[in-house]
């Protein structure tokens, strides 16, 4: 079974007069933010296999901070298309990862990474991850998804099951 983990960026300043929003650097806050994601992710041994990386720098410092502190350093790629991308631009890069990457890690952006997330999840308010989910994406926040199936071209919301959804600050467990 495969594992799908949604990670949106860390808290960013805000842009400045005369720079681009891809160029937003972490804040300190969005930095610790990251760190709690890798203790996290190395708590429930979910280091990913590869990573897909939008290239706004917000999301590549995220990524250094994230990979750095792995326990499993995961190989990675950065893609142009994942700044902003809406959900079927995140789903086609997802799809063309090879069937041997077991977990796959995609960071990136609102609206789209929140869009991917309740599109996977599905439309059941029950489960506590779903609710979790419906209350909003906080910069950080991570939807981990068990994947169906060998084959990440097949991935869809019948597939896919949101199995937790933590924001930043939030208790390990």
């Amino acid at each position: 079974m495969k594992r799908l983990i949604l990670l949106r960026h860390g808290s960013s300043e805000w842009p400045e007069s005369g720079h681009e929003d891809s160029d937003r650097p972490l804040t300190k806050v969005g930095c610790a933010e990251c760190l709690q994601v890798a203790h996290w992710l190395n708590e429930h041994d979910l280091a990913p296999d590869h990573a897909l990386v939008s290239s706004a720098l917000r999301t590549r410092q995220s990524w250094e901070l994230v990979h750095d502190n792995l326990e499993r350093a995961p190989s990675f790629d950065v893609h142009d298309d994942l700044y902003l991308a809406a959900p079927g631009t995140l789903l086609a890069r997802i799809s063309a990862l090879s069937d041997t990457v077991e977990c796959a890690l995609v960071l990136a952006h609102n609206p789209g990474i929140e869009e991917l997330a309740r599109m996977l999840a599905g439309p059941s308010p029950d489960d506590e991850a779903i609710r979790d989910l419906m209350l909003g994406y906080p910069a950080a926040g991570l939807a981990l998804f068990t994947v169906e199936g060998d084959a990440w071209d097949q991935l869809t919301g019948a597939t896919t099951r949101l199995t937790a959804f933590v924001r930043p600050g939030q208790p390990n467990d």
